[in-house]
C-alpha cells in the first residue's frame, strides 16, 4: 500500500503521517529519508542541490526555479558533469524524484510526505492520496506554539510557506496544489485531532488493502 500525504502548512500533516506510519508499521518517506536516498543514488546531484528544490520554508520560489531551469552551465550550486545538451535542471529533478519515489515504493508499504508524491506515484494502483487542511486560525496557533513566535510572525510564515508549496507543486506537476480533484481524501485535522485523524486513516488504509 502506498500512501501520499500533503497539506497546508501548520495543519498537523507531518504529525498525522508519523502517527499513521507508527500505527500501520509503514515506512515514512520524509525529507531526511529522501535526501539520504539521493546521497546513495548514482545521480550526480548532491543532497544540497536536492534540498534546494525542497518544498519547505527555505526552498526556491517558482521564479527562482524558472531561472534555474534555463541554466545549462556555470551553476552556483554543486552539479557535476553538466553538459550543454543536458536536460534543464528542473526536468532532471523531476525525473530523479519520479524514479526515486518509485524505487522507494517498490520496497514495501510506505507513506510519502509532500514532495508532489501524489503526482509522481499516480500510476500506482495501490496508492491513496490524502490532503490535510485546517482552519487558518488553528494553523497559525500551531506554528506559534511550535516555534514560540508571535501571531504576526506565525501568520506570515504560514502564508509564505503555503505559497512556496503551491508554486513548487504547480512548477513540477502543472496542477493546482490543494485542488480536491487531485486527492482521494481531504481531511480537516481539527475534526478528530492528530491521533484521531491518524487512526481514521489507518482504518481507511486497511480497508483499502483488503480490496487489492
Amino acid at each position: 500500500m502506498i500512501i501520499t500525504i500533503g497539506g497546508e502548512y501548520g495543519c498537523g500533516g507531518k504529525r498525522i503521517a508519523e502517527k499513521a506510519a507508527e500505527l500501520l508499521g509503514y515506512t515514512l518517506c520524509d525529507d531526511q529519508l529522501v535526501l539520504d536516498a539521493v546521497k546513495h543514488s548514482k545521480t550526480d546531484l548532491e543532497a544540497e542541490v536536492f534540498r534546494y528544490f525542497d518544498e519547505s520554508q527555505g526552498s526556491a520560489s517558482a521564479r527562482e526555479l524558472s531561472m534555474l531551469s534555463s541554466a545549462q552551465a556555470s551553476l552556483h550550486i554543486a552539479v557535476t558533469s553538466l553538459a550543454v545538451d543536458t536536460l534543464p535542471l528542473d526536468r532532471r529533478m523531476a525525473q530523479i524524484q519520479n524514479k526515486l519515489f518509485h524505487d522507494l515504493a517498490g520496497k514495501g508499504s510506505c507513506i510519502f510526505l509532500g514532495r508532489c508524491a501524489d503526482h509522481y506515484l499516480q500510476d500506482c494502483p495501490d496508492r491513496i492520496s490524502i490532503f490535510i487542511i485546517d482552519d487558518p486560525v488553528i494553523r497559525v496557533r500551531r506554528v506559534m506554539e511550535h516555534f514560540q513566535i508571535d501571531e504576526p510572525s506565525a501568520a506570515k510564515l504560514v502564508r509564505k510557506t503555503d505559497k512556496r508549496r503551491r508554486d513548487y507543486y504547480a512548477f513540477f506537476t502543472g496542477k493546482t496544489w490543494g485542488d480536491m480533484g487531485n486527492y482521494d481524501l481531504v481531511l480537516r485535522c481539527s475534526l478528530l485531532g492528530v491521533d484521531g485523524s491518524a487512526q481514521l486513516l489507518g482504518q481507511i488504509f486497511q480497508a483499502k488493502a483488503q480490496t487489492l
